[in-house]
């Protein structure tokens, strides 16, 4: 009895962290902790993803933007989705090209509304071998859906042809969040695709990724645009229908192999990248709708998920899991680590020591497995320690978020110093609501910055961005602006209040030009060591706005709200459209009174406004220009006045001016191009020359 006081105090020591672990167990049970084992997960696939093996026979041909607009064309004038006779041409000439294999992400589960297009793609499609195409499997009371371009009565008729299948499921799993992690094998297009070996089971099993797209890209494996191939697959498909008139499959085939090879070096170069692989054909335009989520980041075309998994069967395997089984047992082990530690009560240290060396072992554990290709799922016991180590350290808990509460209360206290200043001289001013006044919007965005991050690991990444913003913050700062916030790697500033500035549009747009030169000296830095420069679309503009303080009575913010704030923000995105790099406002372009140089560029309707707005490009002072901008900004705005007052054929002739004087400009060549048009073919009198964005 005498050490029963002993085991008393050792329960009592354990009692805390035990029963915190016995929360997280069933937490865990419930399926609580799984968000975190998702992240995780991605981090490891993130971080991993270049360690994986990529299949060497491989190639992705992608219906992208560029495939859009070429077949959009005039010589072929297909929307999409395109008729089945133009896929047929890709599947031709892939063949043709030398694929071993054609894997098409792409469900024909619909007839056309015209059956020679069903005909053509099904009997081109059936004559290649190596071509499997896409279907969906019985769900509930939903029945299996096949190509129909394949109806059973051609599949009779063509028995040759279908002896093997020629088709596979190409259903997606996801979680609970909509990322793509899981892969049913079995019936897959992949699986149906891939050489006859072991048989996939039938459960979803965990996809190791290879990385995105353009991850991929740089590790080797050719990614092409089906702009390479559709046309010269047309004409090949189109000359092959004439050798068969009824369209057997066979004798197509014969004709497409018969075709003499392509000679445009573009086409020849595709045709090389592509012999010999297993090529992949998926969706990668915006209004296709075909994207995943991916544990690798942003969203990627469906058809990578295809061809992760055929990488996964042919040269790694899928991730083996370990079960919750491991997780428990670790949870356990923890449990009787902390319980140890903390007998006698020794202090913090040491139970904080055990609950970091656990989680640090559970965390790199797992990572060591995934090296390994199996996935364990770590974060039962990393949480089991998390709590266990709160329930020992209760008191370096609260001190631990005291700080944090007074470190949050410093950052939320930095604000503007006109803004203090402000507050000092009229407490009153404290309190929420504004006024309406007059004032100038800046709103700057970086360009190519995503590109570059890429690229770049966070601890090199962040000292660059805030070099940066704090340039561009300066060149904002000395023009007597208000810096509103940073979104990101954007700017968004206020010129004319707090404090009273005479002339804030002009200030604002000198500001606008001091950034991108600013920027420009910057570039020489970033280009020399990290081989990109980066660019800057800027939008001003100048109306009624409200400002004062906005938010609650926990936290509130100095800032400017209205339609004003709205259309400066479009205008800094509209800077894509039209390749400029400062957009300004109308009332702005009136308030400079030619103190600097301007240029019209449209008459603009952004998304969200009725009205449409004339815009101009800020170009600089008037001192800086040269003699031959002074013509070219002579002719393009004779060029702009005429085609506003529906004078077309004079209008073309100064911009084709413009134009010659500068061949890069992007808004000359477009203008002259339109008004030529417009000149052929006058539009009704009722034509307005606006230009409207449904973008922001």
């Amino acid at each position: 009895m005498a050490t029963q006081p002993r085991y008393r105090k050792l329960l009592q020591a354990c009692a805390p962290s035990g029963a915190a672990l016995v929360v997280v167990g069933l937490l865990g049970a419930a399926g609580a902790l799984g968000s975190l084992d998702r992240a995780w997960f991605d981090f490891l696939q993130r971080k991993t993803a270049r360690f994986a093996p990529v299949p060497a026979d491989t190639a992705l041909v992608l219906i992208d933007e560029t495939a859009l607009q070429r077949m959009g064309a005039e010589d072929f004038g297909y929307r999409w989705p395109w008729p089945r006779r133009a896929f047929a041409g890709l599947f031709a000439s892939l063949h043709r090209a030398g694929a071993k294999a054609i894997v098409g992400d792409l469900n024909f589960l619909e007839n056309s509304e015209d059956e020679m297009e069903d005909l053509v793609l099904g009997s081109v499609a059936a004559g290649l071998p190596g071509l499997t195409l896409g279907a969906m499997p019985a769900t509930g009371r939903k029945p299996e859906q096949l190509p129909a371009i394949w109806p059973a009565d051609f599949r009779e008729g063509n028995a040759a042809c279908f002896q093997k299948a020629r088709w596979g499921y190409t259903r997606s799993v996801v979680d609970e969040d909509s990322v793509l992690r899981r892969y049913i094998a079995r019936d897959s297009l992949v699986a149906v695709a891939t050489p006859p070996g072991e048989v996939p089971v039938a459960a979803p099993q965990k996809l190791r990724w290879r990385g995105s797209l353009g991850e991929l890209r740089a590790r080797g494996v050719p990614v092409l645009s089906a702009a390479l191939f559709v046309p010269d697959g047309l004409e090949v498909v189109k000359q092959a229908e004439t050798v068969s008139g009824d369209l057997v499959p066979a004798e197509l085939r014969q004709s497409i192999e018969a075709a003499p090879a392509p000679t445009e070096p573009l086409i020849r170069d595709a045709f090389a990248k592509v012999r010999g692989r297993v090529v992949f054909v998926g969706v990668n335009a915006a209004s296709t709708y075909d994207y995943i989520a991916t544990p690798c980041g942003a969203p990627e075309p469906g058809v990578v998920s295809h061809w992760t998994a055929y990488a996964n069967l042919t040269a790694g395997g899928f991730l083996r899991e370990a079960g919750p089984w491991a997780s428990g047992g670790v949870l356990v082990l923890l449990v009787a680590v902390l319980g140890w530690v903390a007998r006698g009560g020794i202090g913090i240290w040491r139970p904080a020591l055990a609950a970091g060396g656990g989680a640090a072992l559970a965390l790199g554990g797992s990572a060591a497995a995934f090296l390994g290709n199996t996935w364990f799922a770590p974060m039962l016991p990393v949480a089991g320690a998390a709590a266990g180590f709160g329930a020992v350290a209760v008191q370096s808990f609260l001190l631990e978020r005291a700080r944090k509460k007074e470190i949050q209360g410093w950052f939320g206290s930095y604000v503007s110093p006109a803004v203090v200043k402000q507050l000092i001289q009229n407490p009153d001013s404290l309190k929420l609501g504004g006024e309406k006044r007059e004032l100038t919007i800046f709103f700057a965005d970086l360009a190519n910055f995503t590109t570059l991050s890429e690229s770049m690991p966070p601890e090199e990444l962040v000292p660059l961005i805030n070099s940066v913003l704090e340039n561009l913050t300066e060149g904002v700062l000395r023009h007597g602006c208000y810096l509103d916030k940073y979104i990101g790697d954007a700017i968004m500033g206020v010129f004319g209040s707090p404090e009273l500035l005479e002339n804030h549009a002009l200030s604002a747009c000198r500001a606008a030009l001091d950034c991108l030169r600013r920027l420009d000296a910057l570039n020489e830095r970033i280009e020399r060591e990290h081989g990109r420069r980066l660019g800057m679309r800027i939008g001003v503009n100048t109306g009624e706005v409200i400002v004062g303080n906005v938010g609650s009575t926990k936290k509130r913010n100095y800032t400017v709200l209205g339609d004003a704030v709205n259309l400066a923000s479009r205008l800094e995105g509209a800077n894509k459209e039209f390749h400029t790099g400062i957009l300004i406002g109308p009332r702005t372009a009136t308030l400079l009174g030619g103190a600097l140089v301007t240029r019209p560029v449209a008459q603009l309707k952004v998304k969200g406004k009725k009205q449409a707005v004339e815009v101009h490009e800020l170009i600089g002072e008037p001192e800086a220009l040269d003699e031959g901008a002074r013509r070219f900004l002579a002719a393009y705005g004779a060029g702009y006045a005429a085609y506003c007052q529906r004078r077309f054929a004079e209008a073309c002739r100064a911009f084709a001016t413009a134009a010659t004087l500068r061949p890069d400009d992007f808004l000359a060549t477009r203008y002259a191009e339109e008004t030529e048009r417009l000149a052929d073919s006058p539009p009704p009198a009722d034509w307005e020359p606006i230009l409207e964005l449904h973008s922001k």
